[in-house]
């Protein structure tokens, strides 16, 4: 039995070749070039892994509409509300440019400006005097938030409906004080628009520098009540915000016009 054992194995090895230094060298290079090759595997199936979660997580990202909207995982996404409009506050400086820009012109010269009101208080007022070189004449203009009475409302003389809702009420030529209390002669042109949300423009012009306490200095105020009308109408006046109030059953009238404080 021994001797068949060592016959087989005698067999086995008789045509094994002896390991030699170059034999050697060979085998262990082959073991280099099969471990590089195992590593470049592993690396490049990491990288696919890698390339591949990076799509999905893309994917996922657009789907959802952005990094600013896909929610963390197990945190839900947080609801945010645009923030609220800030009211656009008009000041009596922005109001007196904006007279300026409408009423000079060449061969017109404009002195003692004047402001009053606020925004906040729900007015804004300002006034120049304008002379043509034919007599002085004060205009004045007041930006209401609203709350006044509309005389437009129900039908009434010197109303006129426009087509996108708002009202013009106008008074040519009106005495400033009745009868014989009118001794210094002065009259005026008086507009007033109504917006649809309540708030108000109206503008005067006096053939006086002054409403009150000066004699006239013209026959007829410097605008006409179609002047002042294409002037309230004007796109580059500046409101305060709309006053949620709700009128105080008071008409405007030239008589009750808001008057800067002295």
């Amino acid at each position: 039995m021994n001797n068949q054992l060592t016959d087989l194995m005698q067999r086995a090895t008789e045509n094994l070749e002896p390991v030699t230094p170059d034999l050697l060298e060979r085998s262990v290079q082959q073991g280099l070039h099969l471990r590089r090759r195992r590593t470049t595997v592993l690396s490049l199936t990491g990288a696919g892994a890698v390339v591949a979660t990076v799509g999905l997580i893309a994917g996922g990202v657009q789907l959802l509409g952005g990094p600013s909207e896909a929610a963390v995982a197990g945190t839900p996404a947080p609801l945010t509300a645009p923030p609220a409009a800030k009211p656009r506050h008009v000041t009596p400086q922005q109001t007196l440019a904006t007279l300026r820009s409408l009423v000079e012109a060449p061969g017109r010269t404009l002195t003692k400006p004047e402001t009053w009101g606020e925004s906040k208080d729900g007015f804004v007022a300002a006034a120049y005097v304008v002379d043509d070189g034919k007599g002085a004449s004060r205009v004045d203009v007041l930006l209401s938030a609203g709350g006044e009475e509309n005389p437009c409302a129900t039908a009434s003389t010197g109303c006129t409906k426009l087509p996108d809702g708002s009202s013009v009420f106008a008074m040519a030529e009106q005495p400033e004080y009745p009868g014989n209390r009118n001794k210094d002669g002065v009259t005026s042109n008086y507009v007033a628009l109504y917006l649809r949300d309540g708030r108000l423009i109206s503008m005067t012009s006096y053939n006086a520098p002054a409403e009150k306490d000066s004699r006239h200095t013209r026959q007829k105020p410097l605008f006409t009540v179609a002047q002042l009308t294409s002037m309230v109408k004007s796109k580059t006046w500046k409101f305060p915000p709309a006053n949620p109030v709700k009128p105080s059953g008071t008409a405007v009238k030239p008589s009750s016009k808001v008057q800067p404080s002295k």
